[in-house]
């Protein structure tokens, strides 16, 4: 399986898909494959739905690292809340399935460009 790319526009643009919808299903689907087709915060496999950690009224991006597979039922009880508060606060909280979660909200590494000595016009 290949893994899933960041965001829906991606399988457009990289045309695994001709079709906006089609693009956002699969992205989705991808998604819920990830988690193994279980909701991040309970293990449930019934209603499953995308969760979006930053929600997109609060300008949380379609981003792969912003949204992860929940229960409906979590879904809707998590709202707003930031997801950490909302998170620890429930009876089914777990430690490992945080430790899952924050790592795949983790950002991937990226190059730092800051870490690269001065540019320097050896002519010698």
């Amino acid at each position: 399986m290949t893994p899933p790319l960041h965001s829906p526009k991606e399988y457009l643009f990289n045309l695994h898909v001709t079709s906006s919808g089609e693009a956002k299903r699969l992205w989705r689907r991808h998604i819920k494959e990830e988690w193994d087709n279980e909701c991040a915060y309970c293990g449930s496999a019934e209603n499953l739905t995308i969760d979006h950690i930053v929600p997109r009224s609060k300008g949380g991006p379609d981003f792969s690292k912003n949204c992860l597979c929940a229960c409906h039922s979590c879904n809707q009880d998590k709202g707003h809340t930031p997801v950490e508060q909302w998170y620890r606060s429930q009876e089914f909280f777990s430690n490992d399935r945080w430790d899952k979660i924050k790592k795949w909200t983790k950002p991937e590494s990226a190059i730092n460009l800051y870490t690269y000595g001065s540019r320097r016009n050896n002519l010698s």
